[in-house]
C-alpha cells in the first residue's frame, strides 16, 4: 500500500493499480520495477531519497545496483506514477502519485514529512497566455515537537550559564 492523501488522513493505495498503470503504459513488470514497488509500499513516510529506496529494495533483491533503481524512478516519474521532488538540500525526494493532489511541510529538524491538501496555485494570478502544467509546493520549517525540544535545549543552556 502507498500513502494517500484524503480528508487530511493519509489512506493507502494498493500496489496493484500501480501495477496495472505500468502495465496500461507499456510496460513489463520487472522483478527490478516489483522490488521498487515494494519498498514505495513498505515505507513509513510518503516521501524518500533514490538511496533510501535502493537500501529498501537491495534488502530484497541484493544483486540491484543503485543505477537501476534510479533509472526505474525516472521511468516512474516519466510515465507519472511517481513524482521527483527537490528540497532546499540538493536531494530528491520521491513519491508515488495517488491521485489525489497535495503539498508537503517538511520539518528541517527530524524529517517529518506531513501531507496538507491546500494548494496556493488557485490564489496566484497567471501571466496572460501562461499555462501550467505541473508545479510544487513544499515549505520547510520545524514541528512542534522540534520545537518543543528546542526550547527546552535553550532553557537548560541558560540554567547553566
Amino acid at each position: 500500500m502507498v500513502w494517500k492523501l484524503d480528508k487530511g488522513v493519509l489512506l493507502m493505495q494498493s500496489k496493484n493499480e500501480f501495477i496495472e498503470q505500468l502495465k496500461q503504459r507499456g510496460y513489463k513488470l520487472t522483478k527490478q520495477r516489483q522490488a521498487i514497488l515494494n519498498a514505495f509500499m513498505d515505507l513509513e513516510k510518503p516521501l524518500a531519497t533514490a538511496q533510501h529506496i535502493f537500501e529498501k529494495v537491495a534488502e530484497i533483491n541484493p544483486g540491484i545496483n543503485f543505477s537501476t533503481v534510479y533509472r526505474n524512478l525516472d521511468v516512474l516519474v516519466q510515465e507519472g506514477i511517481a513524482r521527483k521532488i527537490m528540497f532546499d538540500q540538493g536531494a530528491a525526494y520521491y513519491e508515488l502519485i495517488d491521485g489525489k493532489h497535495h503539498h508537503h511541510l517538511i520539518c528541517k529538524g527530524c524529517g517529518k514529512v506531513q501531507c496538507v491538501e491546500y494548494c496556493p496555485l488557485g490564489d496566484m494570478p497567471m501571466k496572460e497566455g501562461f499555462v501550467p502544467i505541473d508545479h510544487s509546493f513544499e515549505v520547510l520549517g520545524f514541528c512542534k515537537e522540534c520545537v518543543r525540544a528546542k526550547l527546552m535545549n535553550d532553557e537548560r543552556r541558560r540554567e547553566r550559564e
